[in-house]
């Protein structure tokens, strides 16, 4: 059934097999339908991408909803779906027959801000000590852009992450993460952001560490 919305001349839910739905302000419409024939192994290796960067996005859903929710401002996709677009496939490699996570290449941000590649990453008692030169600045970069930390961790299956850290000039953040009581392998990402929340950069990975 579709239902009309008010003030408007096109109706949105289920005809026949078509839906109707509004994504951003704008209608899309998608078909739906049982598939019987089996699938092709293009098409099984594609669901295979699909699950793993599934697996890459499931633990940072928060990071990247602030990461990619400028690009896809007044478009009809919605961070999510861009995340998977942006990350599929590039950040997958070939292990012999299988496919597997290359995190060196994952983004889980984008703008056009410009971001300190040189960043240098401590262990302390509390988590990642994260530090950069607060006084190199090109434009588009402000006193004021706050830092975003993100580290993977695969082994556990989850992530760590700060979405509002210090602010540039201060030269470093902490990221706090507990400790384990074996050691595992964590893939660091960083990102800042405007205090008005106007301007990203792109995320940038800042190498893999054992914690």
């Amino acid at each position: 059934m579709a239902v009309k919305r008010k003030g408007s001349n096109i109706s949105t839910g289920k005809v026949n097999n078509v839906v109707i739905r509004e994504v951003n302000g704008q209608i899309v419409t998608s078909g739906i339908g049982q598939r019987t024939k089996p699938y092709t192994n293009g098409e099984l290796k594609n669901q295979n991408r699909m699950a793993l960067v599934n697996q890459l996005l499931a633990p940072v859903n928060q990071f990247i909803k602030v990461g990619f929710q400028q690009v896809t401002a007044g478009t009809t996709s919605n961070y999510r779906n861009f995340a998977m677009k942006i990350n599929n496939p590039g950040v997958l490699n070939l292990d012999g027959a299988d496919q597997v996570i290359d995190y060196s290449k994952a983004i889980f941000s984008m703008g056009n801000m410009p971001v300190i590649e040189d960043i240098d990453i401590q262990v302390n008692d509390e988590g990642l000590e994260f530090i950069w030169d607060p006084n190199w600045k090109l434009i588009g970069m402000k006193d004021s852009d706050r830092v975003m930390l993100l580290a993977c961790c695969p082994e556990k299956g989850t992530a760590y992450f700060v979405l509002d850290g210090e602010k540039r000039s201060s030269g470093k953040d902490t990221l706090e993460i507990l400790h384990f009581n074996e050691k595992v392998i964590l893939h660091t990402y960083v990102a800042f952001i405007a205090a008005d929340r106007k301007s990203i950069s792109t995320s940038i990975y800042t190498g893999q560490i054992l914690y």
